[in-house]
């Protein structure tokens, strides 16, 4: 017999519409739970209705849970692999998710479905363009651009798709536009500092400090702002203006950095990755002599050193791979147990090793399939010099050495992602540089002959004679193209992508003296290394 209190009334599927459309009116108006449970009341007879599932997903991505998301999407589509809708929803997630390649392919689907939809072009761009492949996210935007041309927003977007080609004053001719439409305006101010270096008439960096009043600004968007900001005050030359932002974006959202944690993890990688330790295991690795590594401080002249070393026919770059933190963080480092990496490190067989090197190597091979050495120019390898040189030992090291103050203070004005969290302020920046410091002493000491040292102030005093030596280091032979290094069609999305557009100048050096009455706290810091 049926129980009455636990029994109920099965959803028929001719009201399954009516149920949705009640949840669809609760999530526009900002009802997610009254929304979820008119979706939940069809799956939970209905298991694999697509409209339901899909809903769900639109639930999910709200919520900024993608990979929930993500999982409705998949079994919507898997319902219904044509529809187009899902498959863009899927998309969307899947590059929410950080996982471009995904919604690349997912969202290629789409525009074969629906060639003339906007948004799935412009989406794609985005996908491109984190995976680094703004050729093609230009390509996708040039789509997108096509069948809307007046929409402003789209084109900021591309613009900055631009900015990293190295189209400079097109990307500076669509920010202006937007500047002057008050679309995107925040954005397109960013973008335009990233493009043009200002000039004393220009009236954008006042419009700059005049949006900055705005109490409705978004924090993050506020704090790019103000880095932009302080980059154009400084191109009209008033470097104290310039520091007030600097320095606001900083207090405005403080990052906690445990120098004290970083020092410890430092002596413990000079405690294992000794000179006997590392000669003791110099044959487990692969002996290719491909991988170019590019370490430093951020802002040492490692985009330059590559530009340059990518100028020559027989050298590809590759820009900042995360690929070596990735196989370091496999094997322990990082962990809660912080033993683990010298463990595993020490009981490393050569087949470990060299299938560990292949792997990066393939990721090379993406780069460039045909160049004799491919640049891996993610300045902080420079702590992983002892893994590198176990996995490579014959590859090519060169660190990139600049003043330290000139560095420190070029780290300061840059706007650096929550990973530098060292750049929070000047005294803990500084006490970072010692560490650093510190730890290139000991590769110097324990990988004999192995490294490199290039000056950014030798390579601005004589650019010949210094791009000679970092040739002749790769062991290949010299070519006159690495003169020419602006000219080298390339992408480039560092902060550096304008200077490497420009031939060789000399006005960043001793650069932090326009800054000299606010350095107090990083000279005092830097110590004896403030005059290095």
């Amino acid at each position: 017999m049926e129980n009455p209190i636990t029994s109920r009334r099965k959803l028929p599927p001719t009201e399954i519409l009516a149920v949705l459309k009640r949840g669809l009116m609760a999530q526009q108006a900002g009802e997610f739970q009254r929304a979820e449970f008119q979706y939940q009341t069809v799956l939970r007879d209905h298991p694999k209705h697509p409209d339901a599932l899909n809903m769900m997903g639109t639930i999910a991505l709200e919520a900024k849970k993608p990979a929930i998301a993500s999982g409705y999407f998949r079994k919507a589509v898997k319902q219904m692999p044509r529809n187009a809708i899902f498959l863009f929803n899927l998309g969307c997630s899947q590059l929410v998710e950080r996982k471009p390649q995904l919604a690349i392919e997912t969202l290629r689907k789409v525009t074969l479905m629906q060639p003339s939809h906007v948004k799935t072009w412009a989406t794609l761009g985005k996908a491109e363009a984190a995976l680094g492949k703004h050729d093609a996210a230009l390509d996708a935007y040039d789509h997108a651009a096509a069948l809307n041309p007046d929409d402003l927003r789209l084109a900021v977007e591309r613009a900055e798709v631009l900015v990293n080609l190295g189209r400079m004053e097109d990307a500076a001719d669509v920010f202006r536009t937007a500047i002057a439409a008050d679309v995107e305006t925040a954005r397109a101010m960013i973008g335009l500092s990233m493009a043009h270096k200002f000039r004393p008439e220009d009236p954008e960096p006042a419009q700059m400090l005049a949006l900055l009043q705005q109490d409705d600004l978004d924090p993050s968007r506020r704090r790019a702002l103000r880095y932009a900001a302080g980059k154009a005050l400084a191109d009209q030359k008033d470097f104290d203006a310039a520091f007030v932002q600097f320095a606001t974006a900083k207090d405005e959202t403080k990052e906690s950095f445990a120098i004290d944690l970083h020092r410890e993890a430092f002596q413990q990688r000079k405690e294992l990755f000794t000179a006997d330790f590392l000669a003791a295991r110099s044959s487990l690795g692969n002996p290719t002599k491909r991988p170019i590594f590019v370490v430093g401080m951020p802002r040492s002249g490692t985009t330059l050193t590559e530009q340059i070393l990518a100028s020559h026919p027989q050298i590809a770059g590759a820009a900042e791979l995360s690929n070596m933190r990735q196989i370091a963080g496999e094997l322990g480092l990082g962990n809660v147990d912080r033993s683990l990496f010298a463990r595993n490190l020490e009981k490393l067989t050569e087949g470990q090793a060299r299938k560990l090197a292949s792997r990066y190597l393939a990721v090379l091979k993406r780069h460039s399939a045909t160049a004799q050495r491919v640049v891996d120019k993610m300045p902080h390898n420079y702590e992983l010099l002892g893994l590198i040189a176990i996995l490579f030992p014959n590859a090519q090291i060169i660190h990139c050495q600049r003043d330290a103050m000139d560095t420190c203070v070029s780290c300061f004005t840059q706007h650096f992602s929550e990973a530098h969290g060292y750049n929070g302020d000047l005294r803990m920046l500084g006490q970072y540089y010692r560490a650093y410091h510190d730890l290139m002493s000991h590769w110097d000491r324990a990988l004999p002959g192995r490294i490199l040292h290039s000056r950014y102030e030798d390579l601005i005093k004589d650019q010949e004679s210094a791009s000679r030596r970092l040739i002749a280091w790769t062991g290949l032979e010299w070519d006159e193209a690495c003169l020419s290094f602006q000219k080298t069609e390339r992408l480039v999305t560092t902060p550096s992508r304008w200077q490497v557009r420009q031939p060789i100048y000399k006005t960043s050096v001793k650069k932090w003296e326009n800054y000299a009455p606010h350095l107090g706290p990083l000279k005092k810091a830097l110590g004896s290394l403030a005059d290095v």
